[in-house]
């Protein structure tokens, strides 16, 4: 079996027990404290890679408002006492702004200047709240070493809304000036919340994850930068990270992102990734899902547009070399994303009733590692990409690379029980089991093939 089938977050097989480790312990401790606080692209040329964002501070304050175009009142932090000099505590007065806005509903309003936080801002059953900076080169909140311990309960969350709705946070960069903390968490954190939106924010010098969004429903987080510092293929990093710790996560629009230095995804219903751009993580995949027999259930997922790029030379955990896509999730969609240069596959998946197409897949894979532009993967009981389609896909190296197969059916880490229960189903029976629909793909140029099948012990390959 070759490396890159193992995978880090199919829960069905044995590899998953430590990501669900580390992912619980996050989500237990996010919880607690947010309760205890106050088409088809074209090959060639690959994509050039973006201006590396730098966040500056510049201007003077805007003057005070006291209503918005929509009717809300506005609250401006430096009523409330903030300076945005980088480095007086604004925390208390930040706070304090956030108490008045909650009464009425309106905008917690942030000019020019750097916020220092040493404390975590926690918004609780709040509704029609939001966050409007100046714009995220000008309004920065920055994270501080706290001069207490444990600090912040134990990680460095700058923001945390528990219980809200109808609110925006927009035009802010989040920095959390590369602290790491005892208990590694998130910078944001969603919990039961619904109908919000994140856009043109920035956070940087992130060091675990990102934004955390759990038990959540109708988000969108769109036009957004996120970077992430801690490259580093045994330290698992999270820029966009889904749970459904209390209740279903669903119904999310993840939208023409840039993310450098780390995965995204987790487990929701009708989550949709579009136009993202993922590029240079350590770890697992640039965009991941969980399977439909855990939790509150994962399937729905439309992937679609996305460029996914520069998965790292590094093994993870469980020793496999990161992906572009890996999604376990039935009916998934994943459609028209560009996969390149990453050191595992470019696309694996395990859904039924899934549909691959129209993507393009170069150049994956390392000498070592027998990788394939798109894999088919099953574990049972709950992987199997059965019933799907594959058309109109590009799969085959460009120059010098090492991917070997365009396309392969894998199987993954089953029990004795299991491996005799696949061998015992018949001769013909692949991995991959049945009812994959193939049309109009090119998977020629690639290392040793363009297909390959492995099937059950005693079998035979093909």
């Amino acid at each position: 079996m070759n490396n890159n089938i193992r995978f880090g977050y199919a829960e069905g097989s044995g590899s998953f027990h430590w990501l669900q480790l580390i992912l619980a312990a996050s989500i237990l401790w996010l919880s607690a404290a947010a309760l205890a606080s106050d088409k088809q692209p074209n090959p060639t040329p690959f994509p050039t890679p973006s201006i590396a964002f730098t966040p500056t501070s510049t201007g003077t304050a805007a003057p005070n408002s006291t209503v918005n175009d929509n009717g809300g009142q506005v609250f401006n932090v430096k009523t409330y006492g903030a300076v945005g000099d980088g480095s007086t505590d604004d925390t208390a007065a930040i706070r304090s702004a956030i108490t008045a806005a909650s009464a009425t509903g309106g905008t917690v309003s942030f000019p020019p200047g750097v916020f220092v936080l040493p404390s975590l801002l926690t918004c609780k059953s709040l509704n029609k709240v939001s966050f409007q900076g100046s714009g995220k080169s000008t309004t920065i909140l920055k994270s501080a070493i706290p001069v207490s311990f444990p600090p912040r309960n134990g990680g460095p969350i700058m923001l945390s809304f528990f219980n809200c709705a109808n609110f925006s946070i927009r035009d802010i960069t989040f920095d959390n000036n590369n602290i790491i903390t005892a208990l590694r968490s998130c910078m944001v954190s969603f919990s039961g919340s619904t109908n919000f939106m994140v856009s043109n924010c920035a956070f940087i010098n992130a060091k675990h994850f990102i934004l955390s969004i759990q038990s959540s429903s109708r988000f969108w987080v769109k036009d957004n930068y996120l970077n992430c510092t801690e490259l580093d293929g045994r330290v698992f990093t999270g820029a966009i990270m889904l749970f459904d710790n209390i209740s279903k996560t669903s119904d999310g629009q993840i939208v023409n992102n840039e993310i450098i230095g780390a995965g995204s995804g987790g487990r929701g219903v009708d989550i949709v990734w579009e136009h993202n751009r993922i590029t240079n993580f350590g770890f697992g995949a640039g965009i991941f899902s969980g399977h439909d027999g855990v939790g509150f259930g994962t399937h729905n997922w439309t992937i679609i547009g996305n460029s996914i790029t520069g998965g790292q030379p590094a093994r993870d955990g469980c020793g496999f070399y990161p992906k572009g896509i890996e999604v376990y999730a039935p009916g998934t969609k994943i459609i028209g994303n560009k996969c390149y240069n990453n050191s595992g596959s470019g696309i694996v998946f395990g859904g039924r009733n899934s549909i691959v197409a129209n993507n393009s897949c170069f150049n994956n894979g390392r000498s070592d590692n027998k990788c394939s532009g798109i894999v088919a993967t099953y574990v049972p009981p709950n992987i199997d990409p059965s019933n799907s389609t594959v058309t109109g896909n590009i799969c085959r190296n460009i120059g010098a690379g090492f991917q070997h197969y365009g396309f392969s059916y894998e199987w993954g880490n089953l029990s004795g029980f299991e491996k005799a229960k696949v061998a015992s189903a018949g001769s013909g029976v692949g991995v991959a089991t049945s009812g994959l629909h193939f049309s109009g793909n090119d998977f020629s140029g690639n290392l040793l093939g363009e297909m390959k099948r492995m099937l059950p012990p005693g079998k035979g390959q093909h």
